[in-house]
């Protein structure tokens, strides 16, 4: 743990947050900016405008003195140009420099389950993984660059990078060929983000079984008969995690700073 992580919370910040219109993604932006230092600038990005326009008001309920920026936009997409010129704009419009903010931070939380349909075995189409990849991996990397381009090192106190991963990077599930492929080949990029970048925080954090919209998917659209019923399961016990709840356990993650950069941090780690 650095002296650095132990004061994320309060500072002035650059926060750039993908997948902000729903979910993980709208709890991680209005919990965060209500943890920032005024002035601080909240980027929201999602396909979705009118999901992001309701997640700005959320926002500034929670936090008035944060500025927010929305950007709908389809990470299906990647565009180095176009994620460049989102936040060199986010910037030139809120009247600041990157020299002005304590903290730069983005959250990389946009997703997509794959095709749950299929076994792996069939998993034939080389257009499909293209498209899967686009989202879940090309852009992210993309984007994530072209950040780092912006806040470069020594442009701010401190830098930090959060990739929203699954216990599906670490371990196989049937019919998950594509959630747990793309989701591996992510938080490997981001080890080697971290291993390549000392002055860097990273964290690869798994929010757990969250009550969102992928969580249906899988129910309705997995060929496994044992995964629907494991997820069924877990929605009659109640296991299933709310969007407050993981939100809750990452600000705490963050607050004590008590990991490796590039770590995988699960929900349910001690």
């Amino acid at each position: 743990m650095t002296d650095i992580q132990k004061f994320f919370w309060g500072q002035k910040t650059y926060c750039l947050i993908t997948g902000a219109s729903k979910g993980i993604g709208r709890k991680f932006a209005v919990e965060f900016a209500r943890r920032f230092a005024a002035n601080s600038l909240l980027v929201l990005v999602a396909r979705s405008e009118s999901g992001l326009v309701e997640t700005k008001d959320l926002v500034k309920n929670a936090n008035a003195d944060v500025k927010v920026k929305v950007y709908p936009t389809d990470l299906c997409k990647p565009d180095p140009e176009l994620f460049l010129q989102m936040i060199q704009t986010s910037l030139t419009e809120s009247g600041c420099n990157p020299a002005d903010f304590d903290l730069s931070l983005i959250i990389h939380n946009a997703g997509s389950v794959g095709d749950v349909s299929e076994n792996t075995s069939n998993m034939s189409n080389p257009d499909k993984w293209q498209e899967y990849f686009s989202l879940n991996l090309f852009s992210v990397a993309c984007l994530n660059s072209q950040f780092l381009k912006v806040f470069s090192e020594g442009s701010v106190k401190q830098r930090s990078v959060i990739n929203v991963t699954s216990l599906c990077a670490i371990k196989p599930f049937n019919s998950m060929g594509y959630y747990c492929t793309g989701k591996a080949s992510r938080e490997m990029f981001f080890r080697v983000l971290a291993k390549e970048n000392p002055t860097l925080t990273v964290l690869n954090y798994a929010p757990g079984p969250v009550d969102t919209d992928m969580v249906s998917e899988v129910i309705s659209g997995t060929g496994d008969a044992d995964i629907k019923q494991m997820f069924v399961n877990l929605k009659k016990e109640e296991k299933i995690l709310t969007v407050e709840q993981t939100t809750n356990r990452i600000i705490e993650v963050l607050e004590n700073g008590k990991f490796e950069s590039g770590q995988h941090v699960d929900y349910y780690d001690e």
